[in-house]
């Protein structure tokens, strides 16, 4: 390539234009001197308005056409699949999708969305289309207001229902708001013509939408309806509604574990992996009547709370602490009834102690009831404060909800069940289309790698699992090349393999590198996280060496104790270390966040 001429680049008119520039300006006056500098860069800057204009058609051009295919015998997919072609081939931005592998929890992300679906059973969607129908026709469906759609069904007129899953579709996006590129096609068993004919108008359809809007358009679509921000907290809590409350685990296991999902979409609310909800719950109402006849109060008693007169069954339920007993509590009631019993367990620490732990308040009142004045309860009782959980779910994946993973607090004793407050609570006082109050408890310290090349290494048991859960949803989300290792206890196999199904389509699809299980009473003797951690504990420091994050969640006395134990037993015998250096080693993993713990 020759070098440029120095000359051109400071003139960059040629010799022939610069004399009759010259000439022209010599004959000029001043103030036809201005107006031709006006009159240039008015010519200059038209073009390059026009030059942008042309990249904002460019843009529109390239809004991205979604293509789900819905097929149970095939014919779906193959439309599918040539409508794909024929877009591309004029000059379409499209992406083509199986029902099945489609992340219909994003659809509102969507701009324009093409469906060709068939019908099959009694009006049913194909198979591979369940859990994007079950989706769409639930209270979970999002706004689509930002959508431009159109549906090709597939049928056989001789069936009654005939494509009435595209008519299915087609309504209910209707009704969450969506624009319809053409009116649905119904298609019967010779369809060539008919969808020649449709895509051919589909195409033009699209070009009149992406011709008469820039990408700016598509999103001020619902600028009408944008929420406002709202700054929800612990003192001013969003209130959402259940969309699942299920038991996720067995028949047969000795643990009630929730898996509870709530609406979030018309809230506002923003939240990251690693983040925790807090639920503000209310005192199971047979509790309360319970506590109020043993201490033989009227129901509609008033008392005052908070500079608030309400009654006593409302204090109760809703202001303080009913579930869990403490040494204060036990003192206190002591003290104001004057039990000769309970004195004397107070008066030794390693009874009191004891006692505080295998019996809730309410067996305690039971065992010694006495009559007191509501003023007298309400002095010991403790406030009633949030119950926070790990969120097991990431915006990316499900941006209108939040996930919990609630492990039920339960104890028998004398064959009557004592549940904990928030968990009993969600597990069994809330049902679908019920409202709970929460906020968003943000969480940095236990946040995943910037980088999403790095590799990270998760430890955890029971309920644990739930953080790691919306960690590996945001890894798929993100589209991290970054190394996966979940190491997870529970009791039983069959019983508390916690999301299970999800779990092995993660290993499936390769984005789970390593999964260790452990079921602790599945054989005759108890094996734990950290005895399958010893036994890989080379590659466990091979993953270390190459700059993994390790992060561990569960129960903080014991879980937690036993696996830092073990990491240093690995680093010592790896590193070739004493103890000493081993644990300065993690700590300085610790000072460098790549040792994380959400330990209760």
């Amino acid at each position: 390539m020759k070098n440029q001429n120095p000359f051109n680049l400071l003139f960059p008119l040629n010799a022939e234009q610069l004399n009759y520039f010259n000439k022209l300006d010599s004959s000029c006056t001043d103030i036809q001197r201005a107006w031709l500098s006006g009159y240039f860069w008015h010519s200059a800057n038209k073009k390059s308005n026009n030059f942008t204009t042309d990249i904002n058609k460019k843009n529109a051009n390239d809004t991205l056409i979604t293509i789900i295919s819905a097929s149970q015998t095939g014919n779906a997919k193959l439309l599918s699949e040539r409508l794909y072609k024929y877009l591309k081939k004029n000059n379409k931005k499209s992406r083509l999708i199986n029902a099945f592998d489609y992340k219909f929890k994003k659809i509102q992300d969507e701009k324009i969305l093409i469906l060709i679906i068939s019908t099959q059973g009694e009006g049913e969607p194909p198979e591979e289309a369940l859990s994007l129908y079950k989706f769409i026709v639930s209270k979970k469906a999002p706004n689509l207001n930002n959508l431009y759609y159109s549906i090709f069904g597939l049928g056989d007129k001789s069936y009654n229902f005939f494509c009435q899953a595209g008519k299915i579709f087609d309504n209910r996006f209707q009704e969450l708001g969506a624009t319809p590129l053409l009116n649905r096609f119904d298609a019967d068993i010779e369809y060539e013509d008919d969808y020649n004919h449709w895509s051919k108008d589909l195409l033009k359809s699209i070009n009149n939408i992406q011709n008469s809007q820039s990408c700016d358009t598509f999103s001020n679509k619902t600028s009408s309806s944008v929420i406002l921000k709202t700054n929800f907290s612990k003192k001013n809590p969003a209130t959402g509604v259940i969309l699942t409350n299920q038991k996720i685990t067995g028949r047969y296991s000795n643990k009630d574990v929730h898996h509870i999902e709530i609406d979030i979409k018309d809230l506002n609310i923003t939240y990251q992996p690693g983040d925790a909800i807090g639920i503000w719950y209310e005192n199971d109402i047979n509790l309360v009547k319970k506590i109020i006849q043993l201490f033989s109060i009227d129901l509609s008693e008033l008392v005052k709370i908070k500079n608030q007169v309400i009654t006593i069954f409302d204090a109760l339920k809703n202001h303080v602490e009913l579930t869990n007993n403490t040494k204060n509590i036990v003192k206190n009631y002591a003290n104001i009834t004057q039990n000769t019993i309970l004195k004397k367990i107070v008066s030794n620490e390693s009874s009191l102690q004891n006692y505080v732990l295998e019996t809730p308040f309410v067996k305690m009142i039971h065992d010694h009831p006495q009559k007191i004045s509501s003023r007298q309860l309400l002095s010991f009782l403790r406030p009633l404060t949030p119950r926070l959980y790990s969120i097991s779910s990431s915006q990316e994946e499900t941006p209108n909800e939040i996930h919990m993973t609630v492990g039920v607090i339960k104890k028998i004793i004398s064959d009557c069940v004592y549940l904990g407050g928030a968990s009993g609570y969600l597990s069994q006082s809330l049902q679908v289309d019920d409202t709970v109050k929460f906020f968003i408890e943000t969480n940095n310290n236990f946040r995943l790698p910037e980088n999403s090349n790095l590799p990270i290494i998760m430890i955890s048991t029971g309920t644990g699992i739930a953080p790691f859960r919306s960690f590996i949803q945001q890894r798929d989300n993100d589209g991290s090349t970054g190394k996966n290792w979940i190491f997870f206890g529970n009791t039983n196999f069959t019983e508390d393999f916690l999301y299970q199904l999800e779990w092995q389509e993660y290993i499936k699809k390769g984005l789970i590198t390593n999964m260790h299980v452990v079921w602790s009473r599945d054989q005759e003797n108890k094996l734990y996280v950290q005895d399958k951690m010893r036994e890989n504990s080379k590659e466990i420091w091979s993953w270390i060496q190459e700059g993994a994050i390790i992060y561990i969640c569960g129960n903080a006395t014991k879980m937690a104790k036993d696996v830092e134990k073990a990491l240093l037993d690995i680093i010592s015998e790896n590193g070739k270390m004493n103890l000493d250096n081993a644990d300065e080693f993690l700590n300085n993993l610790r000072l460098n966040k790549r040792y994380k713990r959400d330990v209760y």
